[in-house]
């Protein structure tokens, strides 16, 4: 099968300086990067893995949006069977990917990295953890039965069919949409993997979630998913043909 990758970047260009090589070293037949409104350099990083490398589009937002605009800018761009979603930052080993991807050529909708799964490891700081914890916990219950036993809601690390995920619909532009986008995809009948991961801290540039603005935007979509749920609603997997 195919392969896509989705890498959002705002303000990355410490981040792309250090890491640029390791990024245009993943495996697949595409890489797109959304460059979401930066000013620091980081669409000369950009333009320059470009002319490096011919899996390379580059998706411009002529100023910033949020992580969530960025990867519905960067899926539609996207063209192949699977598609992986990744952060610039690269605090998850991108190796995990094979897994992810495996996950999903065996048949899973979406598989989503978990460093909160036994297995797993996190190493980063405590208002993430708590933040994540705590995410999960209120995404299994405005979700309800579909979400039965999911461990994490907001990792960026995922591998998805292509094709349900470029024609998802979800409202979020900031660090809520990756649990918008798999609560919308389990309330439709997804197929979930989650593969155990390790989560560290960031080595370059700085990141740019802010806890408070974090969990605003995840009542929003709390409230959004537990609505949809109460209208049977959904991205529906079904109406995407499976291989």
């Amino acid at each position: 099968m195919s392969r896509s990758w989705v890498i959002p970047c705002y303000q990355e260009a410490e981040a792309l300086a250090a890491g640029l090589p390791a990024l245009l070293a993943l495996p697949g037949e595409q890489l797109v990067f959304v460059d979401d409104g930066s000013t620091d350099g980081t669409a000369g990083h950009l333009a320059a893995a470009a002319g490096r490398d011919p899996r390379v589009t580059v998706v411009t937002h002529p100023e910033n949006r949020g992580v969530g605009a960025a990867m519905r800018s960067g899926f539609a761009a996207t063209t192949g069977d699977v598609v992986v979603a990744y952060d610039a930052d690269r605090t998850y080993p991108a190796a995990d990917a094979e897994r992810l991807v495996a996950a999903v050529e065996a048949g899973a909708d979406v598989a989503t990295a978990s460093p909160f799964l036994a297995g797993g490891v996190v190493d980063a700081p405590w208002p993430r953890r708590v933040l994540s914890k705590g995410a999960a916990l209120a995404y299994r219950v405005a979700v309800g039965r579909a979400a039965r036993g999911v461990r994490t809601f907001t990792a960026g690390f995922r591998a998805y069919r292509g094709p349900l995920v470029r024609g998802l619909a979800f409202r979020s532009d900031g660090f809520a949409s990756t649990a918008e986008i798999l609560g919308r995809l389990l309330l439709g009948g997804a197929r979930l993997v989650e593969v155990p991961s390790t989560l560290t801290t960031r080595t370059e540039g700085v990141s740019k979630m802010r806890v408070l603005r974090a969990m605003r935007g995840h009542a929003g979509v709390l409230a959004r998913l537990f609505l949809l749920r109460l209208r049977g609603g959904g991205a529906r997997a079904d109406r995407v043909t499976r291989p």
